[in-house]
């Protein structure tokens, strides 16, 4: 039988650009993102979240402490045996060469279970994903002319189409309008409720709260919390890290955050 998902940081620091004389970004930080779980890194501009991800998508060393998948720390794993296990969406892309959308995104493709289960089709694999993120009347255009927000979302497919049990997402949702935003939410619950784990930074609070299962703050000065969401995400927490006074209100079900005012 073969092991669960599990990705573990133990006492991890981070330093800016992972150089040795690099600012602090956050010290022996401490959490495990497990099969089904959806993560938001949180924390100011500057705070290291694009870092962490980078981190655990093994492409950045971090300066202590260890990230670990399946128990073996990621320096152990060979990079095709990674890139079965962990999607990495960088918050940036460049599209030097002309090619279409749905080339782009099949880039990516990973022949593996989810190939299989629309019948082992390249072509049916990519149509699937780019109708799932609202893509598929801009399968044959030029990747190059696309809208910030159009060029996200090919990204994000690309992810989804390497089929692995980790997604890391670095702010998936920032060039997103807002119909868009609550289709991201929707893709990424149907993903997690399949066994994948998902991380993704986060600007927005309140799309934050209805992504998450679980959240790390980064504070911006080396400090961080980790763990389940309701636990993280207190405006107590959230104020310290962000430098505002933030409250929290729940009407209908549904929380919400909104910034009070700049502390004296």
């Amino acid at each position: 039988m073969s092991m669960a998902f599990r990705l573990e940081l133990d006492a991890v620091t981070l330093r800016a650009g992972a150089a040795a004389n690099g600012r602090v970004l956050c010290e022996r930080l401490s959490f495990a993102v497990n099969a089904g779980e959806r993560w938001v890194a949180l924390g100011p501009n500057g705070a290291g979240k694009s870092t962490l991800l980078a981190a655990m998508a093994g492409v950045l060393a971090v300066s202590s402490g260890h990230v670990a998948l399946q128990g073996r720390p990621l320096s152990q794993w060979r990079l095709p045996e990674l890139a079965e296990r962990r999607a990495w969406c960088p918050q940036f892309w460049l599209d030097p060469f002309p090619a279409t959308v749905a080339e782009t995104a099949a880039m990516s493709m990973r022949r593996g279970a989810w190939w299989r289960t629309r019948g082992g089709n390249d072509d049916a694999a990519v149509h699937s994903v780019l109708e799932e993120l609202d893509l598929a009347a801009l399968a044959q255009a030029d990747v190059r002319l696309l809208s910030g927000g159009e060029r996200q979302r090919v990204a994000i497919a690309g992810a989804l189409l390497q089929d692995a049990p980790l997604l890391l997402l670095d702010e998936p949702a920032s060039h997103l309008d807002m119909a868009h935003q609550r289709l991201l939410l929707r893709v990424l619950a149907r993903r997690s409720a399949q066994g994948t784990a998902v991380v993704a930074s986060v600007h927005d609070l309140n799309l934050a709260w209805e992504l998450a299962t679980h959240a790390v703050l980064l504070d911006g000065r080396g400090g961080a919390v980790a763990g389940r969401r309701e636990d993280v995400m207190r405006p107590e927490h959230l104020g310290a890290a962000f430098g505002v006074a933030i409250e929290r209100d729940e009407a209908g079900g549904r929380v919400r955050f909104w910034a009070v005012e700049a502390p004296a």
